[in-house]
């Protein structure tokens, strides 16, 4: 007579260990606002979020009227960084492509330097930055 305990023990095993292995995702957030510059909605530009604690970021370029929306956000601490956008590549500016320069100062380039952050909570999260 053949002992089947000792299979299904096994298999109860290896089943309960892949169940342990499984973690939940973590919790996320979005997070929407407006990016202004001295009073006047920044049109041009991405907003960088970045959690110094993981090195996890997330980002958006900003549209027409300084807003910016970024989902699927892990919750935490941020720090923020607003980026210029780059030039056009020169065949482009070759070609008469108009580029206009973001205003934004370098300091507000670098999340370590800029001095904005942002707390993510699960659901919705509403951030506005203004610039001086």
């Amino acid at each position: 007579m053949r002992n089947t305990a000792l299979p299904l023990r096994l298999t109860l095993l290896a089943a309960l260990m892949v169940c342990i292995g499984c973690s939940r995702e973590p919790p996320t957030g979005s997070v929407a606002g407006k990016v202004s510059y001295q009073g006047n909605p920044l049109t041009v530009g991405t907003i960088l979020l970045v959690n110094p604690a993981t090195g996890i970021g997330a980002n958006a370029v900003l549209d027409a009227s300084g807003g910016f929306r970024i989902e699927g956000v892990r919750t935490g601490d941020y720090q923020v960084a607003i980026q210029r956008p780059p030039a056009p590549p020169p065949d482009e500016m070759a070609a008469g492509k108009e580029w206009t320069p973001s205003p934004v100062p370098d300091k507000y380039q670098v999340p370590d330097t800029s001095g904005l952050t942002v707390t993510i909570n699960e659901g919705e999260n509403t951030a506005d930055f203004a610039i001086p």
